[in-house]
């Protein structure tokens, strides 16, 4: 185990040695909620956009995808293991690269931000089945659990065990999920197979090309701020 931890921190050191002044501002706004209310608006479109009342449905389970990865990764695990953040280790605070100060909670293991995110994304891939959403949510959520690691917030086993848990999470209510579109909605063929295929095509193609490039046109516009920002300072100065 000792060494196990000691691995942790290696790696974790490696990883968030990699530090620019471009992606101090890069992971600190992707790691942010706000910035990816685009991409949540491009999914709830493609939600509603042909599924009715079971739209709806689809809100309320992917809500407690979010609510039951949150809860088990913070709620359960953080205080159950007390694991202190990189930021708040007595020696790895001296030697972590930290963005604007952030040090986040006392405890991080698991990462939140890895379960939910990876909890989402393996839903939706598993319920669109199209190599365009799966990707799409794939690559988010890396990029916000490598950010995590980037800010000196988490340690790599933290995500990696928080990503495990989102995994398993969005496995497990997407199995819900089937059973529940079988009970509430009329459905003419009750083969698990024909209904998976069903549920996808159910939501279109265009639904999943529009959340993809709403995630690429967010990424762009970050990109492009930054720089923006960076050149007129550096014409200030």
């Amino acid at each position: 185990m000792e060494a196990l931890i000691f691995l942790d921190k290696e790696i974790t050191l490696f990883l968030n040695g990699l530090n620019n002044s471009f992606f101090d501002s890069f992971f600190y706004l992707t790691t942010s909620k706000t910035v990816w209310i685009p991409l949540y608006l491009a999914l709830l479109w493609m939600i509603f956009r042909k599924q009715g009342g079971r739209g709806l449905m689809t809100v309320i389970v992917v809500a407690l995808v979010v609510l039951v990865a949150d809860q088990i990764s913070s709620g359960l695990m953080k205080p159950l293991f007390e694991r202190l953040r990189p930021t708040h280790d007595d020696v790895m605070q001296y030697l972590v690269h930290t963005v604007n100060g952030y040090k986040g909670g006392l405890y991080g293991f698991a990462s939140s931000h890895a379960a939910n995110c990876f909890a989402i994304a393996t839903f939706f891939t598993l319920v669109i089945r199209r190599w365009s959403i799966g990707l799409t949510l794939t690559i988010w959520a890396i990029v916000n659990a490598y950010g995590r690691v980037y800010q000196g917030v988490h340690f790599v086993g933290d995500i990696l065990v928080g990503a495990l848990i989102g995994i398993l999470v969005g496995r497990v209510f997407y199995e819900i999920y089937l059973h529940l579109v079988l009970h509430f909605f009329v459905i003419t063929h009750h083969n698990k197979w024909t209904l998976k295929s069903g549920l996808a095509n159910s939501f279109g193609r265009l639904g999943p090309r529009i959340v993809a490039y709403t995630f690429v046109l967010t990424i762009a516009m970050l990109v492009m701020a930054i720089f923006l920002f960076a050149a007129y300072h550096g014409a200030a100065c």
